[in-house]
């Protein structure tokens, strides 16, 4: 599993000015410390769980122990004792099963889903700490101003420009791309510009196939990414996110929550961090195109960044966007 830390050479490779500054110099602002807040506090993904969302504890090794909590519907998905993906996880890992409803956004009328997933998602004081410390370590590696610091954090979770609404950002922050969220299994209700109902599994969003039909996402509004037709979900689709043996990409490729980082940016990100392929298991980045290890690197990020003050993907994305965030 992948450790993510500060390294010697990475600290050697701050300006001298970053190290002198006091602690303080990189407070995140204290509007965004009451967004992210209230972001992570109201989303029924992530703890403390909305008293609107049932919501039970899923352990690896223990899954038969998991009992449905009122005021549980039914459960869609199966029995977590049924999904052989969690293999995949250390036994004793952590994660929260939750049911919710959610409107899709961008439609007339509008769609409301009722929905199961699977989150190993942070705590707004871990966020905020990722968030802090890659715009920290960005600001060393590319030697730019400290007072770039602000405008970092401020982008990196609003998006860029900061005075484009939402639809218009040219950088999509992590509240629009995740909500900070990191979905291990189960489906997203997003906007209908960006797929409606969306399946993920590991962290990326996934594409599946159906019958008699050429490869599709769970755009779930329509058959086709680019269709004009309304097509809603039922039930027994949604439970599917559960349940795809060998999942597809979605189109464009999948980019890793929580800040939307991209098999491209995480690798160009290594050597500026510091860290060798082989700590990820890998020798070259074509190791990165199968889908599957693409989707253990991110699965492992994750696992190791929330025992952790870094987070090799947020670092990765802040590095990749350094000439929009650090001015």
């Amino acid at each position: 599993m992948a450790k993510i830390f500060i390294t010697g050479a990475v600290l050697a490779g701050m300006t001298s000015a970053l190290l002198s500054l006091p602690a303080q110099a990189y407070d995140i602002p204290a509007d965004v410390r009451g967004q992210v807040d209230d972001m992570m506090k109201r989303s029924v993904l992530a703890p403390p769980v909305s008293p609107t969302a049932p919501c039970g504890t899923v352990v690896v090794g223990q899954e038969k122990n998991w009992a449905a909590q009122a005021p549980w519907k039914r459960v869609f998905s199966h029995h977590p004792s049924e999904w052989p993906w969690m293999r995949q996880y250390p036994a004793g890992t952590t994660m929260r099963f939750c049911q919710y409803t959610a409107p899709v956004v961008g439609i007339r009328p509008e769609v409301s889903y009722t929905a199961e997933v699977v989150t190993m998602s942070p705590t707004a004081a871990q966020l905020i700490t990722w968030m802090s410390n890659a715009c920290r370590v960005a600001i060393g590696i590319t030697s730019a101003s400290p007072t770039t610091f602000e405008h970092c954090v401020r982008g990196l979770y609003y998006g860029l420009p900061l005075s484009a609404p939402d639809d218009k950002k040219q950088v999509m922050g992590i509240r629009q791309f995740s909500g900070g969220q990191f979905v291990v299994a189960g489906a997203m209700t997003l906007e209908s510009s960006r797929g409606g109902v969306v399946c993920h599994r590991d962290g990326v969003a996934l594409l599946r196939e159906r019958p008699g039909l050429p490869s599709i996402g769970y755009f779930v509004l329509t058959e086709t990414p680019g269709g004009p037709a309304l097509k809603q979900v039922n039930d027994g689709e949604l439970a599917e996110c559960f349940k795809i043996a060998a999942p597809k990409e979605w189109p464009g490729g999948s980019w890793a929550q929580p800040a939307g980082t991209t098999r491209e940016q995480f690798w160009a990100a290594l050597p500026k961090l510091d860290r060798a392929p082989s700590q990820f298991g890998l020798t070259a980045k074509s190791d990165l195109d199968p889908p599957e290890a693409w989707r253990r690197v991110v699965r492992e990020a994750q696992i190791a960044a929330l025992k952790s003050d870094r987070h090799v993907m947020i670092d990765a994305f802040v590095l990749a966007h350094a000439s929009e965030l650090l001015r």
